[in-house]
């Protein structure tokens, strides 16, 4: 998923002709409380001051790598980024097992205990931007921070966004996050606590859902491409967005497909037809909601609905 915008993307302002300069680092924390040791991969922007910091969650099976042709070209916009490994539901799932045992490896993973670590996960990095010497001032100096996430790590970031599970526990949201996008989303267990109304009922951030006509579950769950909707159902109004791209699968929004994840569910690892007008939607986002561009807050309502093949959707609310 290397491929270059299209033309028609590079005349956007949110898709540049080329993926501007940016630098990664790999680093690791360590949270002595928990005896856990979290891997990280830096975006840096090519800029003094970046426009916000995108903190990046990845889904099960996956690594610090995840998501990183979002990331890099949102870093090539002036977003610094930082992608989080969750261990236990990384990349060990997937090491020396038969496709069977993997995807029961993958099932046993996505419980409530693990997305209590992948949240807290979050908040302690999170609890780390802005300490001296945790890292680099580009990433310390920054005011307004973005969480994004990929299918279980769409999860992760519904909860620091304000969804109340009544196998999680509730915190406040971290007053820096001034918005939320979440590929792949869902809502699991419609049917258990006090109801889907209830739970997305108190996420007040401007959110982004972006899922596709054949985004399941890859039969690893009872998830449905209609179940993720639901999150975007129920928030109440107020920046809400919904976009489903038209044959669209579940690893065409991580950003990033191993060979093995590929081989291992079937799925095309091809870019999607619709890559261009995810990355302009996505960056004309969070130039809206991070940079507070009333231009981009316009594009994205008014333009890019007639950028979209008739077969997809997009609805805001």
């Amino acid at each position: 998923m290397d491929s270059p915008l299209s033309a028609e993307a590079a005349r956007t302002p949110f898709g540049p002709q080329a993926p501007a300069p940016c630098r990664t680092h790999l680093t690791d924390i360590h949270d002595s409380r928990r005896g856990r040791s979290l891997p990280l991969k830096l975006y840096l922007p090519d800029q003094p001051a970046p426009a916000g910091l995108i903190l990046f969650s990845h889904g099960l099976g996956g690594s610090r790598e995840g998501g990183s042709d979002w990331l890099s070209h949102w870093a090539g916009l002036g977003f610094a980024a930082i992608a989080v490994q969750h261990p236990g539901s990384d990349t060990r799932l997937l090491h020396k097992q038969s496709p069977l045992a993997l995807r029961k490896a993958f099932r046993e993973a996505m419980n409530p205990e693990e997305l209590a670590r992948r949240a807290d996960d979050l908040r302690f990095v999170l609890g780390r931007i802005g300490r001296k010497g945790s890292f680099p001032e580009a990433i310390n100096g920054v005011s307004r921070i973005g969480l994004c996430g990929h299918s279980f790590g769409a999860v992760t970031v519904q909860l620091l966004a304000g969804e109340r599970r009544p196998d999680q526990r509730t915190e406040p949201v971290d007053p820096r996050v001034g918005a939320v996008l979440a590929l792949s989303p869902s809502a699991r267990r419609a049917d258990h606590g006090p109801g889907l109304g209830h739970r997305f009922g108190q996420v007040q951030l401007p959110f982004f859902s972006i899922t596709g006509s054949r985004d399941d579950g890859m039969g690893l769950s009872d998830i449905t491409a209609e179940n993720r909707e639901l999150p975007f159902r129920h928030m109440p109004p107020g920046d809400k967005y919904l976009l489903v791209f038209a044959a669209g699968t579940h690893l065409d929004f991580a950003g990033q497909a191993s060979a093995m994840e590929g081989s291992m569910f079937h799925i095309r690892r091809k870019v999607p037809v619709f890559r261009d007008n995810l990355l302009a939607a996505s960056s004309a986002f969070w130039q809206a909601h991070l940079a507070d561009d009333a231009d981009a807050r316009r594009w994205l309502t008014t333009t890019l609905p007639g950028r979209l093949r008739p077969e997809d959707r997009f609805e805001t609310k």
